[in-house]
């Protein structure tokens, strides 16, 4: 049956990208001192004795106290590091949260050459707070406009400029004001299919923050598996940004399994499992060489209605392995037809089943 198979960083300055790798390491030994006089007079023996035995027993709390101080440092959490490096990372992932969510920024086009950041922060604040302004010019120094990344606030904010700031007046000029797509979906690859969105969400939630939504592709054949692969939606690009780089570390793992990690386009990203969820027509394999179509209609139509059965002409040399496509009216009706525990059979012929794809679509 065809089957298909499927870095860390601080909060960014504006203007520059993520780069930080921070590790605190604590380790203190603190030795107590010891002050004794050995030269004491017979008499006064067994007077000093108990105080040696006081300062004795003083010096033994001081050091259980620095040893649970010690403790307290080394004491580690869910992913490996010490408290000290656990509080750092929920301090960043704090920070990145704190930045503007996904939507806030926009694309502003047409700006004239000789503008200064300055001018631009000044002329966008007029629409309400500016986070970030980042320029970008061209190669070519000669080009007389250039065009800039806005952050606002808020994605109302962000809305709210594009309404104004599009085809306004600035320096002369007309400028365009349009939605930046920036990213903040990622693709995760090669994960245990026995899991569900809890494990995986718990997995990926350690490592960095924003996860807003995930999407797990089921498998078609076993809704109880998943496909392999998934989709991670960010609060913003920040937290992509970060986690992205986290789950690239070899030492990442999602089970005992080594995760593929990247940016995901937005389209594949809503084709992926959206095209799956609307596939409704099946893959049949191994049919005879002088099967038809209601043949093949009639084998099915027990599972509900079917709007059309497809034979393709047989290749040379593959006569008596032909394929066909059977199409139902709805999608449970070729779920049904794919799970069921029938054994399908046609002339001799044993027929393998799976669900119509971009693998084995041929019409």
């Amino acid at each position: 049956m065809p089957t298909e198979g499927g870095n860390a960083s601080a909060v960014p300055n504006q203007g520059e990208p993520i780069d930080s790798d921070e590790r605190i390491d604590l380790n203190e030994d603190n030795d107590p001192e010891e002050a004794m006089d050995e030269e004491v007079e017979y008499e006064e023996v067994e007077e000093e004795e108990e105080v040696e035995e006081y300062v004795e027993e003083e010096i033994e709390v001081e050091e259980e106290g620095e040893e649970s101080d010690n403790d307290n440092n080394d004491i580690t959490n869910h992913g490996g590091g010490t408290r000290s490096e656990y509080d750092d990372e929920k301090k960043k992932h704090d920070e990145l949260l704190a930045l503007p969510p996904h939507g806030s920024e926009v694309y502003i086009g047409g700006i004239p050459h000789d503008t200064t950041q300055e001018e631009l922060r000044g002329f966008c604040e007029s629409v309400g707070d500016v986070h970030e302004v980042r320029m970008m010019k061209g190669k070519n120094l000669t080009d007389s406009k250039i065009f800039a990344f806005v952050t606002f606030t808020s994605v109302d904010l962000a809305s709210k400029a594009i309404k104004e700031l599009n085809n306004s007046e600035f320096k002369g000029s007309k400028l365009k004001c349009s939605t930046s797509q920036a990213k903040h979906r990622l693709f995760l690859g090669n994960i245990p299919r026995s899991w569900g969105e809890e494990e995986l969400r718990k997995a990926v939630t350690e490592v960095g923050p924003g996860v807003n939504a995930i999407q797990l592709v089921k498998d078609p054949r076993n809704i109880s598996n998943n496909r392999g692969f998934g989709f991670l939606e960010y609060h913003n690009n920040a937290c992509a940004e970060y986690s992205r780089q986290k789950m690239s570390d070899p030492k990442f793992k999602l089970g005992d399994n080594t995760p593929t990690v990247s940016w995901a386009d937005s389209r594949s990203t809503n084709s992926a499992a959206g095209s799956l969820l609307q596939v409704k027509a099946l893959y049949v394999k191994n049919l005879p060489k002088d099967v038809t179509q209601d043949q093949l209609k009639n084998l099915f139509d027990c599972h509900g209605q079917i709007t059309k059965v497809v034979l393709p002409p047989a290749k040379l040399g593959q006569e008596n392995n032909r394929i066909g496509f059977v199409h139902f009216a709805d999608r449970s009706s070729a779920m049904k037809a794919l799970n069921s525990t029938e054994k399908y059979e046609l002339n001799g012929n044993h027929l393998y089943l799976d669900m119509l794809s971009r693998s084995n679509r041929r019409w």
